[in-house]
This record gives structure tokens, sequence and C-alpha cells, in this order.
């Protein structure tokens, strides 16, 4: 068990590895990684855990293995953006920003919808959820991770009250959106009491049972977070 323990976490670092160097460009889409012989030499691991490793980049999207023609990175429209590693990694590497807006736009696609259909179909212990993940976040305005990790739990129970499974993935996206966003525009923990507001009339209108009024409550909500991230860029520019 020891000995399987320790091959899983080698194979997760030669994952991560690969990943940041794809998802940074060092590896572009079309080129070829190096054989496995030269990634045991370079990385110091044995061919089983590369070929385990090149497994979990081919299920990630970002890679396609064949015998004889070898391991070739994949466009980028093949990459699973929301597999939470990919999002990681994309993260790191994005220097300029843009990944951050490409976030915010996906969500202000996204959430206003969940929100609407929260407000349809969340069940009494759902809405509750909800109500209580805002109380968190008004209760940890003075701590960023606290703050961080009540509005994530906030924006996830309203995906889940869609009754929609498809809409849980996009917790990933969220995530890494949020966590992203806030390093940029709640650098003090004091404003982290602007965004409880808008936060306030989100809820609200879901548990009235009001589809359009969440909806739009959500839209605005992202629309405030957008301009505050133009914002705080522009600044620190």
């Amino acid at each position: 068990m020891v000995h399987l323990r320790s091959r899983r976490n080698l194979c997760g670092q030669v994952v991560h590895d690969l990943g940041c160097q794809i998802l940074a460009g060092a590896v572009k889409p079309g080129d070829p990684l190096p054989q496995e012989a030269v990634l045991c030499d370079t990385m110091g691991v044995s061919r089983t855990v590369i070929r385990e490793a090149i497994k979990s980049l081919a299920a990630k999207g970002l890679v396609d293995s064949r015998a004889k023609r070898g391991t070739i990175v994949l466009p980028t429209r093949s990459w699973n953006y929301l597999d939470p590693e990919v999002l990681d990694w994309q993260s790191q590497a994005d220097t300029g920003g843009s990944q951050l807006f490409h976030l915010t736009e996906f969500r202000q696609t996204i959430e206003p919808a969940a929100a609407a259909l929260a407000a349809e179909r969340a069940s009494e212990e759902q809405l509750q959820a909800i109500r209580n993940a805002f109380e968190r976040m008004e209760s940890n305005t003075d701590s960023v991770e606290e703050f961080l990790d009540a509005d994530l739990q906030f924006h996830t129970e309203i995906l889940h009250a869609t009754g929609n499974l498809f809409f849980s993935p996009v917790a990933n996206v969220i995530h890494v959106s949020l966590a992203s966003s806030l390093r940029v525009t709640n650098r003090q923990a004091s404003d982290n009491r602007t965004s409880i507001p808008p936060h306030r009339i989100v809820m609200e209108a879901i548990c009235a049972r009001d589809p359009d009024a969440a909806r739009e409550a959500m839209r605005s909500l992202l629309d405030d977070a957008t301009a505050r991230i133009k914002k705080a860029t522009q600044v620190s520019s």
C-alpha cells in the first residue's frame, strides 16, 4: 500500500508539472511531448508513472497518445476547462488577467439562469442552505479566506438548488473566478462589506420564489463584480 500511495503521489506531481507546462505554452498545441525515456530521466520517475500521468492528461483533453506517433498536445478547444486542475493551471499561467474576465463572462451567462431556476425549484431545505451561506458571509466580512469560502458556498448552493445536475461542474469555475476576483477587488477585509447588499438581494429574490427578480439580481451582482475588477486592474496597472 505504501508503494502504491507513493506512486500515485509521483503521478500527481508529474501530471501537475506537465499540465502547467502545457497551459503556460511551453509545449504548444500540435507539438509532441518528450518521449517516455526523456520524461523518465528529466522527472526521475518510472515509465509506469509517466504512462499513468499521460492517461490523466488525456482524460482532461490536453493530449492524445498513440503508438509509434507519441503524445501530442491537443488544440485548446479540446481542453476541459471545467476540470479543477486545468482551471488551476490556467490561473497560474494567466499573467495578463484575461482568464478572470473570461470566467466572469461565463458566469454572467450561467448564473442568472441558475438563480431563476433556483427561485422556481428550490426545496425549503435548499433555500435554508442559501440563507445559511449568506449569513456566513455576513459574519465573516473581517476575514478574506472565510468570506471567500462562504461566498463560494452561497453560489454553489444556488447551482444545486436548480435541480439540474449539469450546473454542478460550474462550481469549479466559480471557485477559481471568486478566488481570483477577490484577490483583485477585496484586498482588504473591509472591502467584503460592499459585497453583502447585492448578495442579499439575490437571496431575498430566490427565497421569495421570484425567478425574474432573482435573474436580474444575479445579473446585477455579476455586473457590479465585473466593474470592480476593471476598476481594480486599471488602478493597479
